[in-house]
């Protein structure tokens, strides 16, 4: 029978037949341009759509659509047979002056993992994807099949009969691994036993694994080495966190799952009910990480403002490459309890505040023995000083890792490749080996991650997307609705029921402010948010998450709403806002009580 590459041309050339002016790529599989239309005939059959657009549209590279690269393509389609990607890696041992290729392991390559996956593909480096559990939120598995284009194998731990097992796999693929990376924050624990189990020079001691993962822990590693810690108490009886919280009678304070993702389950408790309630929605509960929580961390509650620390580790030295400081809403016109998030906005390289802030989380990193590698460290600066609040050794979430490339110049996926794949070459480059002060990443341009509030209820009648487009300010660069047209809009009372967030970047902070004013000016007009009261034809159903929300409940029933959240957890707590089936349900067929948080 043909090749594929005689597949793929022939598929191609039922489209050439036609006189077309769209744009051509190259697919990096081949060197070679086509149209969106030739890629996506040729796979059709193995991925979807949506993935072969992610492919395109991050991973192909552009051309001009003119005549001499169609013409090339044609002829090479004709001329040479193409395996298919995943056939290729698992039958031919690609080897480079008599040895198998270079290959990475990413486990869980969610969320901000696909800048991780789009760098590596960059490089030319096979990326052999591991699945740590397929008990996750569904935002997560969602994400797999788009990203499954980058993939050269694909394994699932839970086949394997643990780590040893799952290490004598990889070892018998015909590559040589050279690096595991965490893709996400359910997949950096095994990433870490997996590194350790292959013998890699860049991993970090899994002695000191449960400081970087247990929220706990790291308070207590830290308290250990002098270093500025949170008050706590861990425990799974109820009975001993109220007796503990009754002793230090000290309210508010915070419960958090030891083992989570991000702020995941993370409650506000302003009295022995609000723990009583926290106790109950998070012991026993499956964490975003595939995980049932066993105990629970109790820890005084930080009051002062949010910092995001993005740090790079190589051989126990660390680099900062980005800073951030969360600003906050406290009370709004139709709910006074209200605390919403209002933007993110990326920090100067240096000055005081940020100055403490870096040589507090360096020791923090040295403390819970991160030596390579990324991590997202979240900080308050009380009264006391910067206090941590969770290490996370992740990339940045979200978008996090392109905003801090547009904003700085460098992706954090290229600082984290760079640590675990290349020797640190970039690192050394930029490290103050030998001279006064820290590396200061260029600020290239000013970033902001701006939350929208609605004040509205019903459906809504236009598109929160064109409507922000029409208003065509310099700085944006994505709007994400949390809601789209037809779809029932709540008011917003934290970040659940946020109704979305821009993305702003641009080398002007007026600017930046100026088009932040015409955005929350069409918000407060209503504008933005015209409703029906009544479903249109058409509209979808109303999920018990956005029922719940609805202003016209009882006060007792938001009573309970104590929940926190963190910004890199929204496009997961949207999902789930909308979701005509409650996740827990989905996952285990239990129905469980949906909590909407934050009130």
């Amino acid at each position: 029978g043909p090749a594929r590459r005689s597949d793929k041309g022939s598929a191609a050339g039922c489209q050439r037949g036609r006189e077309m002016s769209a744009e051509t790529r190259v697919d990096p599989e081949d060197g070679v341009a086509y149209t969106h239309d030739e890629l996506l005939a040729y796979y059709k059959g193995k991925y979807s759509k949506a993935a072969v657009k992610t492919y395109w549209e991050d991973t192909c590279k552009h051309v001009k659509a003119n005549g001499k690269a169609k013409a090339k393509a044609k002829a090479r389609g004709k001329a040479n047979g193409k395996a298919e990607p995943k056939d290729r890696a698992k039958t031919a041992k690609a080897k480079d002056n008599g040895r198998p290729r270079r290959a990475a392991v990413v486990v869980d390559p969610y969320s901000s993992g696909k800048y991780l996956l789009i760098e590596l593909k960059k490089r030319k480096v096979p990326i052999i994807c591991v699945r740590s559990s397929l008990k996750l939120s569904q935002q997560f598995l969602r994400s797999h099949e788009a990203n499954s284009l980058f993939f050269s194998e694909m394994l699932e731990f839970e086949e394997y009969d643990g780590v040893p097992a799952l290490v004598e796999k990889l070892k018998t693929l015909p590559y040589e691994i050279v690096a595991v990376f965490g893709g996400s924050e359910p997949g950096v624990e095994l990433a870490d036993q997996i590194g350790n189990a292959l013998n890699l020079a860049t991993v970090n001691p899994l002695e000191l694994l449960e400081a970087r993962k247990d929220k706990a822990e790291m308070q207590e590693c830290l308290r250990r080495h002098g270093v500025p810690a949170a008050e706590q108490f861990k425990s799974g009886k109820l009975e001993e966190l109220l007796d503990w919280a009754s002793k230090r009678n000290d309210w508010p304070l915070v419960a958090k799952p030891t083992g989570g993702a991000g702020s995941d389950g993370v409650y506000f408790c302003k009295c022995a009910e609000d723990l009583t309630l926290a106790h109950k929605q998070i012991i026993g509960a499956l964490n975003p990480t595939g995980k049932t929580n066993k105990e629970l961390a109790l820890q005084e509650f930080l009051a002062g403002d949010e910092y995001i620390v993005d740090t790079v580790s190589y051989e126990g030295k660390h680099l900062c490459v980005a800073m951030w400081v969360y600003t906050k809403r406290k009370g709004l016109p139709w709910d006074e309890r209200a605390i919403i998030s209002s933007q993110n906005q990326l920090l100067d390289p240096s000055g005081e505040k940020q100055d403490t802030l870096v040589d507090y989380v360096f020791k923090v990193l040295d403390c819970v023995g991160l030596k390579y590698g990324p991590c997202h460290t979240e900080v308050m600066f009380t009264p006391r000083g910067p206090i941590l609040v969770e290490v996370n050794a992740r990339l940045h979430g979200l978008q996090g890792p392109r905003l801090i490339e547009l904003a700085t110049g460098i992706s954090k996926a290229t600082y984290a490749a760079d640590t675990l794949l290349s020797r640190g070459n970039l690192f050394h480059k930029l490290y103050q080996e030998g001279r006064p002060g820290r590396y200061l990443y260029p600020r290239l341009k000013h970033c902001v991650q701006l939350v929208l509030c609605c004040g509205a209820e019903g459906y809504l009648k236009n598109s929160i997307q064109d409507t922000i487009a029409a208003l065509n300010l310099p700085s944006i660069i994505e709007i994400l609705p949390a809601v789209e047209k037809g779809q029932f809009i709540s008011r917003s009372r934290d970040l659940p029921t946020s109704s979305g967030s821009v993305l702003m970047v641009h080398e002007s902070m007026e600017q930046i402010k100026e088009d932040t004013r015409k955005i929350r000016e069409v918000e407060e007009s209503g504008e933005l948010y015209a409703v029906y009261e009544e479903p249109p034809v058409g509209s979808p159903l109303l999920s018990p998450a956005r029922r719940r929300a609805c202003s016209n409940m009882s006060e007792e029933a938001l009573e309970p709403r104590i929940r926190l959240d963190s910004l890199e957890k929204m496009d997961e707590l949207w999902a789930s806002m909308n979701s005509l089936v409650p996740e827990a349900e989905a996952a285990d067929g239990r129905q469980m009580e949906i909590v909407i948080t934050g009130c």
